[in-house]
């Protein structure tokens, strides 16, 4: 079997991406309750991704071996005692996907070449994006009640499946309406977003469209 190594373990990550954002719907189609499943899973399937391409780095085991602990810990005290953590446990899960979509984008972008593998990274980039939005989003609907109309006010694990949807939907600036901020906080991450998606896609463009010219003219001359 071919080992994962930074020449292509996007393909793999793209994968696991798109699998988890559907079992996302189905879970909130037919499975009530299933959504802490499906975050743990996006955990977990984030950090064997990493983890199985450096293996040798300690720091960054140590790093989200110290991040997943503090998430079940978290959410276990919480069921346990009936203490309210969900605003540590979503923070958590944020800097966990931003850790690891900061690591992706310096692979994408930093390895001096322009390949398939870098093209299917910059998507798994953008799905990532479209995830630490989720969470952020769910951050605000803990902290302030009513901030979104179209959400109910649940269990954050409850709004996963809808929350995602309206990242997703705000992300690329499509903007249905099912959804939408109804306090001035939230409606400036919404078009913090809107502006994210848009500038992500025209300087990762213009980014590896100047980086691939280069190479041929490299290899031209």
């Amino acid at each position: 079997m071919k080992q994962v190594s930074s020449e292509d373990n996007f393909i793999f990550l793209l994968v696991a991406l798109l699998t988890l954002l559907f079992t996302v719907a189905v879970v909130e189609q037919f499975f009530q309750g299933g959504q802490l499943l499906v975050v743990s899973a996006i955990i977990l399937c984030l950090a064997f991704s990493i983890l199985g391409v450096k293996r040798q780095a300690i720091y960054t085991k140590s790093w989200f071996g110290v991040l997943l602990t503090l998430f079940l810990v978290t959410y276990v005290i919480s069921i346990l005692t009936n203490l309210n953590l969900s605003l540590l446990t979503i923070a958590l899960v944020i800097v966990f996907l931003m850790h690891y979509m900061i690591s992706a984008f310096k692979q994408v972008l930093f390895t001096g070449q322009v390949g398939s593998n870098q093209i299917i990274g910059s998507i798994c980039i953008y799905l990532m994006i479209g995830l630490v939005w989720s969470f952020v989003y769910l951050f605000l609907l803990e902290s302030f009640n009513g901030g979104f109309s179209g959400l109910e006010n649940q269990h954050w694990l409850d709004n996963l499946s809808s929350v995602i949807y309206y990242s997703f939907i705000t992300l690329t600036t499509v903007g249905y309406g099912e959804i939408t901020p109804t306090l001035p906080i939230t409606r400036f991450f919404a078009y913090m977003q809107s502006l994210t998606g848009s500038f992500y896609l025209a300087i990762l463009v213009a980014s590896l469209v100047s980086t691939g010219l280069e190479q041929r003219k490299r290899k031209v001359n």
